[in-house]
């Protein structure tokens, strides 16, 4: 997948070097570490998946087609949620707080374009 590929999928991140003082910084920093890991061949992004997956099925309650973000960068921001939450994230929580927090009043850049 190239970078242009992938910013498509993103809703915060246009590719741009900084965000934007009208964004959500931090979900932009989420979805460019995203961007950027994943063309450098960094590992930690499919070690998120795979340990997401696993453990609490990820592809089966937040499918792509719903919602349009990659399993990918899903498991980046459950990551993140982990990270800094005080307890460990269950997938009932991370479900809520990506409608919440992610979700919630935005598109994919795709989902712009296709006018969804």
């Amino acid at each position: 997948m190239t970078r242009e590929e992938m910013i498509l999928d993103c809703r915060y991140f246009n590719g741009e070097e900084y965000p934007p003082e009208d964004v959500n910084s931090l979900m932009w920093g989420y979805e460019e570490a995203w961007v950027r890991m994943v063309l450098e061949n960094n590992p930690t992004p499919q070690k998120c998946l795979d340990y997401y997956t696993k453990e609490y099925d990820l592809p089966s309650f937040l499918p792509y087609e719903e919602d349009g973000t990659p399993l990918g960068l899903k498991a980046i921001l459950w990551n993140r949620l982990d990270h800094w939450s005080y307890y460990p994230a269950n997938a009932d929580q991370f479900k809520d707080w990506y409608h919440e927090h992610y979700v919630a009043n935005t598109k994919t850049h795709r989902q712009l374009l296709n006018n969804q």
